[in-house]
């Protein structure tokens, strides 16, 4: 395989990477900050279902992936040819060599200590000797390509549990305080934004 990586500015993002995809027959296309890891760095933040704050940074550099280098070579011509590519550059035209994506991808998933007895631990890490209590969790290659659960879905639910069963092991008659109403919020999320309430001590 070899990838192509261009820089280009803000406006030719989307153009680019559909043709790059639904014309040039590359594999895959994905865009980064150009000036990530210096003072102009830029964040860009979306959320899922929402309209994209932007198409990329005003510097963006856009990787491109082949199945070979004629593929790769004959993508790039075509598009500097484009009057509106003036703006455009590439920077690298290279091989990809071919690697074991499998392990590359566990290699960067570690045990997860959450107390010094208590470990989430993937299914390819022995679990530390210190660990009493293991959760034994591989995290999944959902993002980018689909809706996903957060891995420390798990965890959160149990802590949650805890912590429920303890105040209700604790306090008795749980309600409202007379006078006062509950209120939410919603939009983006939805939550309780206001919840006074009062209980009698066990």
């Amino acid at each position: 395989m070899h990838e192509l990586v261009l820089r280009l500015p803000e406006s030719l993002v989307e153009a680019v990477s559909e043709a790059l995809v639904d014309e040039l027959e590359a594999l895959s296309v994905s865009v980064a900050d150009a000036d990530a890891g210096t003072d102009a760095e830029q964040a860009l933040f979306g959320e899922p279902g929402m309209p994209v704050p932007r198409e990329g940074w005003q510097r963006s550099d856009v990787t491109a992936l082949f199945a070979n280098e004629a593929e790769a070579t004959e993508a790039a011509t075509l598009l500097l040819a484009q009057d509106w590519a003036a703006d455009m550059s590439v920077l690298a035209l290279r091989e990809v060599a071919d690697q074991d994506w499998v392990r590359l991808t566990q290699s960067q998933f570690a045990p997860v200590e959450v107390t010094p007895s208590f470990w989430i631990v993937p299914s390819w890490h022995e679990a530390p000797a210190a660990a009493r209590t293991v959760i034994r969790l591989d995290p999944g290659l959902a993002f980018g390509t689909g809706t996903h659960n957060c891995l420390g879905i798990h965890l959160a639910k149990r802590e949650l549990r805890i912590v429920v069963e303890e105040f209700l092991a604790r306090f008795r008659n749980i309600r409202i305080k007379p006078g006062e109403k509950r209120r939410y919020h919603t939009g983006r999320t939805f939550g309780m934004e206001y919840l006074p309430l009062v209980w009698d001590k066990v």
